[in-house]
């Protein structure tokens, strides 16, 4: 299959004081069209910082990331927020809604941003994740295991080639956290979408087709 999301050589220093911090150290990754990654590794041994440099949320000290055959070392600030918004969805442990939004209106804006026209595809992907009754609801009217599926509705309502999604069942007791695993796990298989997942929970990693382990900002396996 072709592939949809490249690292090459990816590294990151962050530097305070004049004191220079290691994060990841040279990480090549290629995920699939339609793979389902799962990368797993302790606390601070960079995964996060993968997701955010993969999802061009941040910047490389150096290397490069390559999505869907575009080398966004190459392009502007402008061009990455374009490339990022065409071809990446994220979902954060925080969920990060907009709290004075309703679930139907924090799921439109994904679209808003991107341009794209709104009609009836929220509410239809709020029916997806099983929460079209609730769509007129604000965040803190809905459980923290719905609040997440508010965010994965509002990820994929873009129709993103690649989900990126950092430890979305961190915040979660243990069912909704099954819960939201079986949403993400049949969405996937609907969808055809690549998924690369962050995790530290082995049970939550298993659930993709393929597992990497993370130390010290490097891959191990």
């Amino acid at each position: 299959m072709d592939t949809i999301l490249e690292t090459r050589n990816l590294t990151k220093v962050y530097r305070a004081d004049g004191v220079a911090t290691p994060a990841l150290r040279g990480v090549n990754l290629a995920v699939a069209a339609g793979e389902f990654v799962s990368v797993m590794g302790p606390s601070g041994c960079g995964k996060s910082t993968l997701l955010y440099l993969a999802g061009l949320l941040a910047t490389p000290t150096d290397g490069t990331v390559i999505v869907a055959g575009t080398d966004a070392g190459s392009l502007s600030d402008g061009g990455r927020t374009h490339l990022r918004r065409a071809h990446i969805g994220f979902v954060f442990q925080r969920f990060n809604l907009l709290p004075t939004l309703s679930a139907e209106d924090n799921v439109a804006l994904a679209l808003r941003l991107r341009g794209t026209a709104v009609a009836d595809r929220p509410r239809d992907m709020l029916r997806a994740v099983g929460l079209e009754e609730k769509r007129r609801r604000r965040p803190n009217q809905l459980s923290v295991g719905e609040q997440q599926r508010v965010a994965i509705a509002r990820a994929l309502v873009t129709q993103p080639a690649v989900l990126l999604a950092d430890e979305p069942t961190g915040n979660l007791d243990s069912t909704s956290s099954e819960q939201v695993m079986d949403l993400v796990s049949r969405l996937h298989a609907e969808s055809g979408q690549a998924v690369v997942l962050i995790s530290h929970n082995e049970q939550v990693a298993a659930r993709a087709d393929r597992l990497v382990r993370m130390r010290d900002g490097q891959l191990i396996d």
